[in-house]
C-alpha cells in the first residue's frame, strides 16, 4: 500500500516532536523537583532563612528548566517547519525530523537532571550558612550554565538537521545519517550533562560547608566539568562527520546500518564516561572545599581518575570511526 506524502510528513512530525518533548522534558522536571525537595528540607531546618532559600530555589529551577525550553522550541519547529518539496516527501524527511527529536530529547534529558544537583546542594548549603546567599547562588548558576552546554550542542545539531538537511525522496544512506547523527549527539550529551551537574553539585555542597574556600573550589569545579563534557564533544564530532563528510556513503541498507551503528556507538558509549567523570568531579570538588591547601593534589587525582574513566568513550569513538571509514 502506497502511503500519501502528507501522511509521511505527519508521521515524521509527530514522532520527532514526541521524542523532543517526551525525553527533553523529563530531565528538567526531575532536576527542578530535586531543588524543591532540598529547599523544603532546608526551610524545615532554618525557617528564618525561607526568603533567601525560596529565591535560590526559584533561580535554580528557572535556570535548570532551560533544557526543557530548548526541547520545546525544537519540538515546535519539528511540528511547523515547512517541507521544501512536499510532493516528494519520503523517508528522508521522517529521518530528519526523528533525528532532530532524538538529538534534543536525549541531550536535554541529561542537562536537565544535571542542573538539579547544584540547585539542590545550594538550598542545602543555605540551610547551613544563610548569610552566604549571594555567593552560593552565583556559583550555582555558573555550575548550571556549564552543565547545559551538552544540551546546547544537541540543539545545534537538531537545528542543522531541520534547516540544512532536507532532501526529497527516500535514501537509505541519508536516513541513516540523520538518525545516526541525532543519536550520536543526543545520547552522547546525556551522560556529560548529568556528570557535569554532579560535579557542580559537589562544589556547591563543599561551599555550603566551607564557604571561604569558594574560589579554589570553583576552579576545581570548572576543570572537572570540562573533562565531563568530553564524550559530548566526541558525539558532536561524529555527528558533524556524518552530516558534512559522508556524502559517499553507500546508498543501501548497509550504509544505513553503518551510520546508525556509529551514532549508537559514540552516543550511548559516552553516557557511562560522562556520569563516571561526574562522580570523580563531585568528590574532587567536595575534597577541595574541605581541604583547600591540598587542592593541587586533589585536582591531579581527580583528573587522572576522570581521564581513565573516559577511556571507554575513546573506544566508542574509535568503533564509530571504523564503522564509517573502514567497514
Amino acid at each position: 500500500m502506497e502511503i500519501d506524502p502528507h501522511h509521511i510528513e505527519l508521521i515524521g512530525r509527530l514522532a520527532g516532536a514526541g521524542f523532543a518533548l517526551g525525553l527533553g522534558g523529563v530531565g528538567a522536571a526531575i532536576g527542578m523537583g530535586m531543588a524543591a525537595g532540598s529547599a523544603d528540607e532546608g526551610i524545615m531546618r532554618q525557617p528564618q532563612a525561607q526568603s533567601s532559600m525560596l529565591r535560590t530555589m526559584l533561580i535554580g529551577q528557572a535556570v535548570g528548566g532551560s533544557p526543557s525550553i530548548f526541547a520545546l522550541v525544537v519540538g515546535l519547529l519539528i511540528l511547523f517547519v515547512p517541507a521544501m518539496d512536499l510532493a516528494h516527501v519520503g523517508g528522508n524527511f521522517i529521518a530528519m525530523l526523528v533525528g532532530a527529536g532524538l538529538a534534543v530529547g536525549f541531550g536535554c534529558f541529561g542537562s536537565g537532571v544535571g542542573c538539579g544537583f547544584p540547585a539542590a546542594a545550594a538550598c542545602e548549603g543555605l540551610a547551613r550558612n544563610p548569610s552566604r546567599s549571594s555567593r552560593v547562588t552565583s556559583v550555582m548558576v555558573i555550575g548550571q550554565a556549564v552543565a547545559q552546554s551538552p544540551a546546547i550542542f544537541a540543539t545545534v545539531i537538531a537545528l542543522i538537521l531541520l534547516f540544512f538537511y532536507q532532501h526529497p525522496g527516500t535514501d537509505w544512506a541519508m536516513m541513516g545519517i540523520c538518525v545516526g547523527a541525532g543519536i550520536a549527539i543526543g545520547a552522547g550529551a546525556l551522560g556529560p550533562g548529568w556528570g557535569s551537574g554532579m560535579t557542580a553539585g559537589g562544589a556547591m555542597s563543599g561551599i555550603g560547608h566551607w564557604p571561604r574556600s569558594h574560589g579554589v573550589t570553583l576552579r576545581t569545579m570548572l576543570v572537572g566539568q570540562g573533562v565531563c563534557e568530553t564524550p559530548a564533544i566526541f558525539g558532536m564530532l561524529v555527528a558533524f562527520i556524518m552530516l558534512f563528510a559522508m556524502q559517499n556513503l553507500q546508498n543501501d541498507i548497509v550504509g544505513f546500518a553503518k551510520a546508525v551503528g556509529a551514532g549508537i556507538a559514540v552516543g550511548f558509549g559516552g553516557i557511562g564516561p560522562g556520569i563516571g567523570s561526574g562522580i570523580a568531579g563531585k568528590s574532587g570538588a567536595e575534597a577541595t572545599a574541605t581541604r583547600p591547601r591540598l587542592d593541587a593534589l586533589v585536582l591531579r587525582t581527580m583528573l587522572i581518575g576522570q581521564a581513565v574513566s573516559q577511556s571507554t568513550a575513546i573506544y566508542a569513538l574509535i568503533i564509530a570511526l571504523v564503522l564509517l571509514y573502514v567497514i
